[in-house]
């Protein structure tokens, strides 16, 4: 019952909750699926008319599919990203049970999907959210092969596997892929499991996904040749060991602070279960028709799964908060076994006491953490929240007090429970108050509606801040099948001699004071729209500074 309302709670009540498009990733990936939609393409994405390269074409479809079944609003766009967050859970869930069993497994799922990251990325999702329960899966049909005596058993899985990593390389190219080998490569080699049927199995399954992926990519290189060397060679090769793509310039450590915050309120109960393991190192456990260390290969597993992630994405040159998301999965495994072992009654009583200390002390320190973000959300976005944010950012806050109440009766169960409703609470504070007062400074919807009011589209809107992708989105029907190519095209900084004399431009209001650095002076002409300037160049005589549309 817990685990249904905590997933009706994060994957399904978000599609209540109406808050704009986020530019630029989602605003992008939104108007791509439209188009999509509209121009009844489904082979190749393509973005004002031109092709889109730089995305494989899965979560295009689930995005274009559910917009065609259920209209182009927020919630069509976002429901396969909810539906994949929940597939995220439920996969990380059976894994933990298959490792560590049931209880085990139930924390996992909910673990993972109350993980402050994952639950936050997965409101706007990109084409990451879709990665993580096929990495999963993967991951878990590896892990289960690797039990059994029959050899067709373990052929059969490598099928399944191949299969999976096929929709890997059509999610996300060849991420999926190194990572699952990258993870249990490292894994059969420290437990000495290497062998040539394992190597003959991974190579079937590695043409099986070279297969499955192939029949798009090859079809796309046909129409648009040169875009496997494009794709494969510049975007993966390159951006990961040079700084030349986007994103190549965070440092070594980029990950580490995303990690800890991310995994956050569950991260830190993870040297709990890694110190009940040392004490219980040596220890035989019976699984199936074999006697071995089985907990503490699980764990060898998922210690690979960490140190793998980290260390692949920490040495790429591109680097993006998003790409380290699938380290949350075996993270939130880690930390649920010691939660299990305490409900279990079966974890050692120092690793007991150290548990509890980290619950009180989480639980102490945990009526600050929202008010916290709201204060540095207002900081760093410059927005102002109302008083009522505030009041029901403190009020979600003390939720995390309400647990200590079954710390003294020792009721593990109620505690556990209270605390994941405590950060479903906080949860739903966030989504509903705060994430709408900060979403209005990530997209062009204002905008859109002006143009939409007006009826038409200037030949020339360049906009500034990456808002294209939301603005073509909001676009009444009729404005947009009118476009020409790159009618609407984004504002580079110190590059004036690309702005046509005949142009309107976009300035997000909080940019004014560097409007220069668009090439736009303060003694320009402009309109207040929304939370917007439109500069219009046209005809510099025509209207006066500070004119409100408003």
């Amino acid at each position: 019952m817990l685990a249904a309302v905590l997933a009706a709670i994060i994957f399904i009540f978000p599609l209540t909750v109406h808050f704009p498009l986020l530019d630029p990733d989602e605003g992008l990936h939104a108007s791509i699926a439209q188009e999509m939609v509209e121009r009844g393409d489904w082979l190749v994405p393509h973005f004002q008319g031109e092709p889109f390269l730089d995305k494989p074409i899965l979560y295009f479809w689930c995005q274009s599919l559910s917009l065609k079944l259920f209209g182009m609003n927020e919630a069509a766009l976002r429901m396969p990203g909810l539906i994949f967050g929940l597939l995220g859970a439920v996969t990380t869930g059976l894994i933990g049970w298959r490792m560590f069993g049931r209880v085990a497994g139930y924390i996992s799922g909910i673990f993972y999907a109350t993980m402050i990251l994952p639950v936050a990325l997965a409101q706007a999702a990109a084409h990451d959210v879709a990665i993580i329960p096929e990495i999963n899966l993967a991951i878990l049909f590896l892990w289960e092969s690797d039990r059994f005596a029959s050899k067709a058993l373990q052929w059969k899985y490598a099928a399944v596997v191949g299969f999976i990593l096929g929709l890997t390389i059509l999610t996300k190219g060849l991420v999926g892929v190194a990572l699952v080998a990258a993870i249990y490569g490292s894994y059969v080699i420290i437990r000495r499991r290497l062998s040539i049927s394992l190597c003959l199995r991974a190579l079937a399954a590695l043409l099986l996904a070279a297969l499955v992926a192939s029949t798009w990519y090859i079809t796309v290189e046909i129409k648009h040749p040169g875009y496997m060397y494009y794709y494969f060679i510049e975007r993966h090769l390159l951006g990961f060991a040079t700084g030349t793509q986007t994103h190549g310039e965070a440092p070594w450590w980029y990950y580490f602070p995303i990690i800890l915050g991310g995994g956050l309120p569950w991260i830190g109960y993870i040297p709990v279960t890694l110190a009940d393991a040392y004490a219980r190192r040596g220890q035989q456990i019976y699984f199936g028709q074999k006697t071995e260390s089985f907990q503490s290969g699980a764990l060898v597993l998922l210690g690979c799964w960490v140190l793998c992630c980290v260390a692949l994405f920490s040495a790429a040159h591109s680097k993006l908060i998003t790409y380290i998301w699938p380290v949350f999965p075996a993270i939130a495994i880690v930390a649920a076994v010691g939660w299990a072992k305490l409900i279990e009654g079966t974890l050692e009583e120092n690793e007991r006491s150290s548990l509890l200390r980290t619950f009180w002390f989480s639980s102490v320190t945990g009526p600050i953490v929202l008010p916290l973000v709201v204060f540095v959300l207002q900081k760093v976005f410059d927005v102002t929240f109302s008083w009522q944010v505030w009041l029901a950012a403190v009020l979600a806050g003390l939720t995390p007090l309400v647990p200590l109440v079954f710390l003294k009766t020792k009721q593990w169960r109620a505690m556990l429970a209270a605390s994941m409703l405590s950060t479903a609470a906080q949860f739903v504070v966030a989504l509903t108050v705060v994430l709408p007062v900060v979403a209005e400074d990530f997209t062009a919807r204002d905008i859109a509606q002006y143009f939409n009011s007006v009826g038409h589209v200037p030949e020339h809107l360049l906009v500034a801040e990456e808002r294209l992708g939301s603005l073509i989105f909001y676009l009444d029907p009729a404005l947009r099948s009118g476009l020409k190519q790159n009618q609407i095209d984004r504002l580079f900084k110190d590059q004036p001699s690309i702005i046509p004399r005949d142009s309107v431009i976009v300035l997000p209001e909080k940019r004014a004071d560097k409007a220069q650095e668009y090439s736009v002076f303060f003694d320009a002409p402009y309109k207040t729209v929304g939370r917007y300037r439109l500069y219009d160049i046209r005809d510099e005589g025509r209207g006066a500074r500070g004119e409100s549309s408003e």
